[in-house]
């Protein structure tokens, strides 16, 4: 059977699934204003035809998606690189704002309100962290690999990307999507992105905590007429507007500061698994085949091996795109379009002059969830 065509299959299920989950979620809403229950079930359709497709195939599915081990020193540096590579995300997150609109803190503020902290961070950190990486990463990335790493990178991220419904998390999940690809590759186990992804939107909760005891204790200290605690609560819920300038001056000397950092460190965790040659050259498989470096781990050079070994790859030389694919990219392209076309809401609530403090906050919160 055509891998390639299996798994776009599932990638189509996953997306009339999502359809329909949205409509359960539109009926379940009408008796609940609390956006847990209607989060868990989008990421219980999400997994669902990947865990069908594993059974169907009857797949290990640790080694399918390359669940390994990874060494205590990489672990230390994955941490540091998740906090280094965020404020690039941020400033991608707040470039879209310019154009479209932001729900995502809406959402994680009525998570975070409404259930315990520790449940709020299983749901918005750990579920996502595994579930959503196992499939995108896991299922989609590691077989369309095969065919060709860099366009595997690109396509897995996209569908990533679009499968979220909205422009604004497009734009950073496309960014991030590439950066976990690449990730995966250079320590050659998606437990790395894993922590990442737990890191990142584990950020997010653990600020959402602490924002009201944040604006309350500026409150005692600034007094209520220039800080009042519950006003600028209820105004962390509400859209702000955003300007070119102010994104440059938070968000864009940030990001040109850290990601260099995040470069070097990404690039050193690659060279201490052995892996940086083959990251270089990953856009041109017949010659990643030839500068490949044999890892520690025997299993993992004859995975590497097979794949990229000249006869492999010309058998494998194909278009990633089949019908079902085409068919599912354009139905998601169309609900992003009709989404930000027919917002219900599309106004911008203004700020007072001086609380520029809970635009930064909001759009840290808003662009750390992915």
């Amino acid at each position: 059977m055509n891998k390639i065509a299996s798994v776009n299959r599932v990638f189509l299920i996953t997306v009339l699934l999502s359809i329909i989950g949205s409509f359960i979620n539109g009926y379940i809403s009408s008796y609940t204003d609390n956006y847990f229950i209607l989060l868990l079930i989008s990421q219980i359709v999400l997994v669902t035809p990947s865990l069908i497709y594993f059974m169907i195939n009857r797949l290990n599915i640790a080694e399918s998606i390359r669940f390994k081990p990874i060494r205590v020193s990489n672990i230390i540096l994955i941490i540091v690189f998740a906090f280094l590579i965020s404020p690039l995300m941020n400033f991608i997150n707040a470039l879209s704002m310019l154009f479209v609109r932001n729900t995502t803190s809406e959402i994680m503020f009525d998570i975070v309100q409404k259930n315990s902290f520790w449940l709020s961070l299983c749901l918005i950190a750990i579920v996502p962290a595994v579930l959503e990486e196992t499939v995108y990463r896991g299922v989609f990335y590691n077989e369309y690999r095969k065919v060709n790493p860099w366009k595997g990178i690109v396509l897995s991220a996209f569908l990533f990307g679009i499968i979220h419904g909205n422009l604004n998390q497009f734009s950073y999940a496309f960014a991030m999507g590439i950066v976990f690809a690449l990730l995966i590759e250079a320590t050659d186990s998606i437990l790395s992105t894993m922590i990442v992804h737990f890191l990142i939107n584990g950020t997010s909760v653990v600020l959402l905590a602490i924002y009201p005891k944040l604006l309350q204790y500026l409150e005692n200290i600034y007094g209520m007429e220039q800080y009042n605690a519950q006003d600028l609560l209820t105004q962390l819920q509400e859209t702000v507007p955003m300007n070119f300038s102010y994104i440059i001056q938070t968000y864009g000397v940030s990001a040109l500061i850290f990601t260099p950092l995040a470069f070097i460190v990404f690039r050193t965790i690659a060279k201490n698994t052995n892996r940086w040659e083959f990251i270089k050259n990953i856009r041109h498989p017949k010659v990643v085949k030839e500068s490949y470096e044999p890892m520690d781990d025997e299993s993992s050079y004859w995975y590497s091996k097979e794949l990229f070994s000249t006869d492999t790859f010309a058998e494998n030389k194909k278009s990633l795109f089949t019908i079902s694919l085409i068919g599912a990219i354009i139905i998601c392209v169309s609900l992003l379009i009709l989404n930000e076309v027919f917002s219900v809401d599309n106004s911008i609530q203004p700020l007072e002059d001086g609380n520029t403090l809970m635009i930064f906050l909001k759009n840290i919160v808003s662009s750390f969830m992915y």
